[in-house]
């Protein structure tokens, strides 16, 4: 009986010296504008919300309020050229530390959570710091010789999964922590269906009432009717010019259909455009088609970008944006993102390469 008490005193002693609010002093590089705005900023349905703001006084801020739970959210604000900072750290009780080096690096530091996440990060910038240093040694040896270029390709093939496998191994250890939830939700784009479902049941039944978790779950089960070797899922959207187009109307017509998950606002996928279009160029007719499905919600931005970057393929949009039916179908969670279909409606390749694309073709 007197253990019984002792150990419930020892736990309302806990809670009470839990502390209520928290208490965030940061401090900026003189860099960067003294009395501007520095924010703390929330991604909630892929919107950002302002929670808070303080202004940066002699290189410093101080925050103080009271979390209910904590969470992840953003630091962010503007340096003196125009560069938008945003950087996670968590959310909750206790006095934070914060510190925002010229070069952009932010460290957090003192409750249990920032500390697991400024490990984290550690432990990818230094990855990070390695394989960027390898590709530039690389890179200067395809410029001497191109017959490597095959090798550079297989490389940064590995040190992607190599990245994905640390991912996947720290959330696994970790997912039922708000940075492990966080890590799981940020980067599960690039994980396999096993590597998702290895993640997952290690979830407690309290991470996976996580709204942005339960969303993810779902996904998984739409990507694996969508996943290499199923049967492609039909959809029809608007065209450009006010028609309806359905992907059943290409697939069957050549050997092979690219469908393809792009926006006018996406960088990656802009910058992607050269090389598909010259894949394009190189296989169109009976061997390629491509179905491009933008997630744009602006016809104007759409229209202009098909124009000006001279898309020639085929494209479809709801103009929905992350909302796309198309997108939803085949559990998009990121772009670009590309679908490949054979002649007999099988899905063949999910996120291949353009590389990867030309070497099939041309098989």
């Amino acid at each position: 009986m007197r253990k019984h008490i002792l150990f419930l005193f020892a736990v309302v002693l806990m809670v009470a010296c839990a502390p209520k609010e928290y208490e965030i002093s940061g401090n900026i590089d003189a860099a960067y504008n003294e009395g501007a705005k520095v924010y703390i900023k929330e991604r909630i349905d892929r919107e950002w919300v302002s929670v808070d703001s303080a202004d940066i006084l002699k290189g410093s801020f101080t925050f103080k309020g009271e979390a209910d739970s904590g969470r992840v959210v953003y630091l962010a604000f503007e340096n003196q050229d125009g560069d938008h900072f945003r950087k996670p750290f968590v959310l909750e009780n206790g006095k934070i530390s914060i510190a925002v080096d010229s070069l952009t690096r932010m460290t957090v530091s003192g409750t249990e959570q920032n500390e697991i996440l400024s490990a984290y990060n550690a432990q990818k910038d230094a990855f990070y710091t390695k394989a960027n240093d390898e590709f530039q040694k690389l890179s200067a040896e395809v410029a001497a010789d191109s017959s490597k270029a095959e090798s550079l390709n297989k490389r940064m093939e590995e040190i992607q999964k190599e990245d994905v496998a640390f991912d996947v191994n720290f959330a696994v250890k970790n997912v039922n922590t708000i940075v492990g939830t966080f890590v799981f939700t940020t980067t599960f784009h690039g994980m396999s269906i096993d590597e998702k479902e290895s993640i997952v049941n290690k979830m407690t039944d309290k991470t996976k009432t996580v709204k942005r978790v339960q969303e993810i779950i779902a996904a998984i089960e739409t990507e694996k009717k969508t996943a290499v070797g199923q049967m492609y899922t039909d959809f029809s959207l608007p065209t450009p010019d006010g028609g309806m187009l359905a992907l059943s109307e290409l697939v069957g017509k050549t050997d092979y259909v690219l469908v393809d998950f792009w926006a006018s606002w996406c960088g990656p996928c802009i910058r992607s455009f050269p090389e598909l279009k010259a894949l394009y160029q190189k296989y169109k007719g009976s061997k390629l088609a491509i179905y491009g499905v933008s997630l744009d919600d602006t016809d104007a931005n759409w229209r202009s970008a098909i124009d000006t970057y001279k898309l020639e393929w085929s494209h479809v949009s709801d103009l929905q944006g992350w909302k796309s039916a198309g997108a939803a179908l085949y559990a998009v969670n990121s772009i670009p993102a590309t679908v490949l279909i054979d002649k007999d409606g099988k899905i063949v390749a999910r996120n291949f390469t353009v590389d990867q694309m030309d070497k099939l073709l041309s098989e």
